[in-house]
């Protein structure tokens, strides 16, 4: 296990402190933004798919918006009042006389929850340092995962109430973050203050696009692969979407350990390749082997992308002035897209497979184009210094056994 500790210091404590805080955010969007909408409005109306449109839309702007002062307040208290207004907005929805307050309540969450999630990757930031922020991503990714897959598919056919309880469940979850451990736990040696650091608009840029193309293609034609494999290839549709998000779960820690050993561009550039290579072959699945394959390959790719875009990328790019702002980026552009490709659901699903499988495998493979452009965000000296402390340590655990033997 030393590929996963070498260099890293952030403890254990700190590691299921922010693990269970991205669990209980990212699972609670998922069932609160479409499974309380569906109690409220009709799920096969087109209006349920604009709200729900216009729920993505909000997280996405507000994002922006309180990325601007965030880094002038605490953040923990932030968690705390996420915390708290979730849960009560959610009695409020339980409780209201009219469809109309329940929306009400429901946009508003939306506003709350786009707040608290900036908070916590600022926490995340501040816990953490370059040369350990992939492998760090990548355990919260592998070990959270896993369940994300099992508890969406239950959530989706529970009862209103049981709906509201998870919901309230999932935000005390997020208290695990508690003042004592918003102190920077992780520093043996002091975070390096880069001041006045500003990264060229043209690294952000050739950064942002391929994040920008992979996130419109996740939240389209994505679709389309998925629903064609799950109803002609793969019947037991539940077994798709586990086995895609397992293997996300495999691919954020693979993702992680290469970032930090080889770099950003590798890991990025094995998964650009992986969901280029596998959305090609989508088109060409005829067979239940070649079904898996493509799910496996999308799903560790979707596991990279998780990990570099959402917690590494913008975190090397930011500063304790900018950070918020960097992470603003990244989350704003996945939330936003995932509000086009709810509208455009049911247009998107009469895209015939090939046309859906070439498209996204042609995209994919263009936005290789700006990351070999980019540089390379995590310093070489991070890299040298982390296989240096690999290599004495391999030195250390080979020297006992050598020393036994010349005697």
């Amino acid at each position: 296990m030393i590929i996963f500790s070498t260099g890293v210091r952030l403890n254990r404590e700190g590691l299921i402190v922010l693990a269970i805080s991205y669990f209980s955010f990212l699972v609670w969007y998922y069932v609160f933004s479409i499974e309380v909408l569906k109690f409220i409005v009709d799920i096969s109306s087109k209006i349920f798919l604009t709200y729900n449109m216009f729920f993505n839309f909000l997280v996405s702007f507000t994002l922006i918006l309180i990325s601007s002062f965030i880094r002038r307040i605490d953040k923990t208290p932030v968690i705390y009042i996420w915390s708290v207004l979730s849960f009560i907005g959610m009695i409020f929805i339980i409780l209201a006389p009219t469809d109309t307050f329940k929306l009400a309540i429901y946009f508003l969450l939306g506003v709350v929850f786009g707040t608290g999630l900036q908070a916590f990757f600022t926490i995340f930031w501040d816990l953490t340092v370059p040369e350990e922020r992939g492998r760090v991503a990548g355990l919260i990714g592998l070990s959270f995962l896993p369940i994300f897959a099992l508890i969406i598919p239950l959530a989706r056919n529970l009862d209103f109430f049981k709906t509201a309880i998870l919901c309230i469940i999932l935000n005390l979850g997020t208290l695990a973050i508690r003042p004592s451990n918003a102190k920077k736990i992780t520093m043996l040696t002091a975070k390096k203050d880069l001041g006045e650091f500003n990264p060229e608009k043209r690294t952000i840029l050739l950064y942002s696009i391929p994040w920008a193309i992979f996130s419109l293609i996740n939240a389209t034609l994505a679709k389309v692969v998925s629903f064609h494999i799950s109803q002609y290839f793969f019947p037991p549709q539940i077994w798709l979407w586990i086995l895609q998000i397992v293997a996300g779960g495999f691919g954020a820690i693979i993702g992680g350990v290469i970032a930090d050993f080889f770099g950003r561009k590798y890991s990025l550039g094995l998964g650009l390749t992986l969901y280029g290579t596998s959305s090609a072959i989508s088109g060409l699945a005829n067979t239940c082997e070649v079904s898996c394959f493509v799910v496996v390959g999308t799903g560790l790719a979707w596991g990279i992308f998780l990990v570099l875009f959402s917690f590494v990328i913008w975190g090397d790019l930011a500063d304790i002035k900018t950070c918020a702002r960097r992470y603003s980026i990244g989350l704003a552009t996945f939330y936003f897209c995932a509000g086009i490709g709810v509208l455009l659901s049911p247009e998107l699903l009469q895209v015939p497979l090939v046309v859906a499988s070439t498209i996204s495998s042609l995209l994919i493979f263009l936005s290789n184009v700006p990351l070999i452009l980019a540089p390379e965000v995590l310093p070489l000296d991070f890299r040298e210094k982390i296989r240096l402390e690999l290599y004495i340590y391999l030195v250390k655990r080979k020297k006992p056994k050598y020393l036994s033997n010349q005697g």
